[in-house]
């Protein structure tokens, strides 16, 4: 049985000053072509980007173990097996199989670093607090990571914070609560968060971040999965839970001259139940003028909410990035953390290399 999520009913457009608003969202492609970065072609991957809704497409489980969840009790497991052809869940990934090579968040030697000023953290696994009484199948397996620079599959109960790809390991500062687990997903409970430190994969105009999440409580400007600066002023970008709508909010002080946050709500979400969010900005050429320009998507459960021109940067990122609260320890800060499940992050950077 597939994880499965729910589609919010009732979504709100807002006015975004960086976005030109689209009349008919739903019937524009997402075109960028040879893009650097862009998502395999398989047909579940072209729909969502083209807005289409994943419920009307099928596919065939692959027989290795898969991720996959209950929504019914809200449990995880990463080794269920099946052969069967079924319906896709617009909160559901391609079960095409990527194997990544074991690697640790912990392969270097352990030390501790400060964060900023505001706390410090060690370069160690995070390790979840209930490990020792879960029994998992700690699978390293995951979907079809092509396109992506960065994942956290959240698949080991003693390594939470693994990139798949070995390279950006998540960490856990020495302030907030310990995290738990359920076999194949984080749990946040409201006091607590990972840190990402900073590196150059991050600092791109163009990027894919997505995440699949099961909030079990309303939100107050609750990060998600968030590249959010202290102050204003300065650049940034974040995926938040403002009571149970999805938003994405964005900062771009230098092309825009913004000092203040800009925002475009997704859509409500149930709680207690699976959901997905994606946002892409990618560059296109144009085949009259050679100029490159923009595009801004954003889905919410597999249906596109957004899509419009993207004239801001928000590459100029200089702090590290959150998973679950405001790692920045700002005002406010006690309203900033995520309640609620996390089964995985997937980020990838997209150039304009090969236009």
């Amino acid at each position: 049985m597939h994880k499965l999520g729910v589609l919010a009913g009732v979504f709100s457009i807002l006015s975004f000053g960086v976005l030109g608003c689209s009349e008919n969202p739903a019937n524009i492609i997402d075109t960028e072509g040879g893009v650097k970065g862009e998502i395999s072609s398989s047909s579940v991957q072209d729909s969502l980007d083209s807005g289409e809704n994943l419920n009307s497409l099928t596919e065939k489980n692959s027989s290795s173990s898969v991720k996959n969840t209950s929504s019914e009790v809200g449990q995880t497991s990463s080794s269920v097996s099946s052969s069967s052809s079924e319906a896709v869940s617009s909160s559901s990934r391609p079960f095409v199989r990527t194997f990544i090579p074991e690697s640790s968040s912990s392969d270097a030697p352990v030390e501790t670093k400060s964060w900023y000023g505001h706390t410090t953290y060690t370069t160690a696994k995070v390790v979840a607090a209930n490990a020792d009484e879960l029994e998992c199948n700690e699978s390293t397996v995951a979907d079809n990571l092509n396109g992506y620079d960065v994942a956290y599959e959240f698949n080991l109960q003693r390594d939470l914070g693994r990139d798949s790809f070995g390279k950006h390991p998540a960490y856990i500062d020495n302030t907030v609560n310990p995290v738990s687990a359920e076999c194949g997903s984080i749990i946040f409970d409201g006091l607590n968060g990972l840190i990402i430190p900073l590196d150059e994969i991050f600092k791109s105009r163009g990027f894919v971040a997505e995440v699949r999440f099961m909030p079990t409580k309303e939100g107050n400007m609750a990060n998600i999965f968030v590249a959010e600066p202290p102050g204003s002023g300065k650049t940034g970008w974040q995926i938040r839970l403002d009571g149970t709508d999805v938003v994405f909010h964005m900062r771009d002080p230098e092309v825009r001259k913004q000092k203040n946050w800009e925002s475009i709500t997704l859509g409500e979400v149930s709680l207690n139940e699976w959901h997905v969010v994606r946002i892409k900005i990618f560059p296109k050429k144009s085949e009259l003028t050679g100029k490159i320009a923009y595009t801004f998507n954003a889905f919410l459960d597999g249906k596109m909410r957004r899509s419009s021109e993207y004239n801001a940067d928000v590459s100029n990122i200089e702090y590290g990035l959150g998973i679950g609260y405001d790692s920045m320890y700002q005002t406010l800060h006690n309203d900033r953390y995520f309640t609620g499940k996390i089964d995985y992050i997937r980020y990838g950077k997209i150039t304009e290399d090969g236009l």
